[in-house]
């Protein structure tokens, strides 16, 4: 890490590490910031959190848009760390008809059951050392020891890590050594769980907690995905939304050399207002696509509920329809377990939404499986689903 690119500005120390070179400890938060430079992109990213909460009271069943887009969070969020799978493989997998047998595909459940945990747990728990590391363990538990195993998972590093090098001496950044690194998380978690903040100051944290996690890194691996995840957590469990629909991966993954330069220049320069401006911007950006994402999924759903009445005049095939938005990939016995109705009845009824072109077979699969293709894409924009598919061939 170059020692000369560390300005008088910089919010923290150089202090000595490894092999004769140094490491960053950022200094605890708040830092002082600079209000005027900031007001615009927060009132914008604040009006656009409310338009989304507002959206999102339309839904009547909250999963139709949760799942969509905490698959779509997930694939995108492990990609952005080099980890691709296909939503074809997510969705085996979610829905337990097939074990991951790659690490890639294992990972990104994994990231969906540790989001998922640590929102069930911040209904009873401050967002603390406890959530963080509980992320972290499912996170990386189950992998083979080369992917995840040896990186200690739920547990704080124990050796210097360092980022953008294949050594330390070529690093980009180097965060803190392990033995700073409890003392940042407990000023990190003291801040997290003061009193008295109110909804633009909730905005604010969720950028100064991201950027001040990825500086401390205080993980072997895994750093950029709990960093992520805790953004949808902070926004929920201070307020700011009423259900965790804002996930930043997919666009910070769109601009992600300026998200890791911004972050970068906030350790060497203090530069806390490019940051938090490209930050809030961003979460503009993330609540405009939630939003459209309502719109089109209570579009389709609407389409397909019409669709189904007028052609199939079942109630239950209506109901299957609205499964599918919550759980896109069925199999007979799913549906025989829904209505409560004899396995033929469940396939004549999955069949005739085949033949509505609602559902398509899934290939190469048994017993027969059926997927609403439309409901797993309409979450992604066109950008997305290009680059994830053509990434994880």
């Amino acid at each position: 890490m170059k020692r000369q690119t560390f300005q008088a500005s910089s919010p923290g120390e150089l202090v000595p590490t490894i092999e004769g070179q140094v490491a960053f400890v950022p200094a605890p938060l708040p830092p002082k910031l600079e209000l005027g430079d900031i007001a615009l992109s927060m009132a914008t990213a604040m009006q656009s959190i409310g338009e989304l909460k507002g959206a999102c009271r339309r839904l009547q069943n909250p999963y139709i848009l949760i799942r969509p887009l905490q698959r779509r969070e997930a694939l995108t969020s492990s990609a952005m760390e080099g980890t691709f799978t296909t939503t074809d493989r997510l969705l085996l997998a979610e829905a337990g008809v097939e074990t991951p047998h790659d690490d890639s595909t294992r990972e990104v459940i994994n990231y969906l059951t540790a989001l998922n945990s640590a929102l069930s747990m911040l209904r009873e728990l401050p967002l603390s050392h406890r959530i963080i590391r509980r992320s972290h363990e499912i996170l990386l538990s189950g992998l083979t020891a080369a992917r995840g195993a040896r990186k200690r998972p739920g547990e704080y590093k124990r050796d210097q890590n360092w980022i953008g090098g294949y050594t330390i001496e070529t690093a980009r950044f180097v965060p803190p050594p392990p033995v700073e690194t409890q003392r940042c998380m407990d000023q990190l978690e003291k801040y997290i769980n003061r009193q008295g903040i109110d909804g633009p100051a909730r905005l604010i944290d969720l950028a100064l907690v991201h950027y001040q996690f990825e500086a401390i890194h205080p993980f072997a691996d895994g750093n950029g995905r709990v960093g992520r995840m805790l953004i949808t957590a902070m926004a929920v469990h201070g307020g700011l939304l009423d259900m965790p629909a804002l996930y930043m991966s997919p666009v910070l993954e769109r601009q992600k050399d300026a998200y890791i330069d911004r972050l970068y220049n906030v350790s060497a320069k203090g530069e806390w207002s490019a940051w938090l401006n490209f930050f809030f911007e961003r979460v503009a950006e993330s609540c405009a696509e939630t939003i459209a994402t309502i719109d089109r999924l209570l579009n389709l759903q609407e389409v397909y509920r019409q669709r189904t009445a007028t052609t199939a005049r079942s109630a239950n095939a209506i109901t299957v329809v609205d499964m599918l938005f919550e759980q896109p990939l069925l199999t007979v016995r799913d549906v025989q377990e829904k209505l409560g109705v004899t396995y033929r009845a469940a396939s004549k009824t999955l069949d005739k939404l085949v033949d509505l072109e609602i559902l398509q077979i899934f290939p190469d699969r048994y017993p027969k499986m059926y997927l609403a293709s439309a409901i797993t894409e309409i979450s992604r924009t066109t950008s997305d689903a290009a680059g994830a598919e053509a990434r994880s061939d």
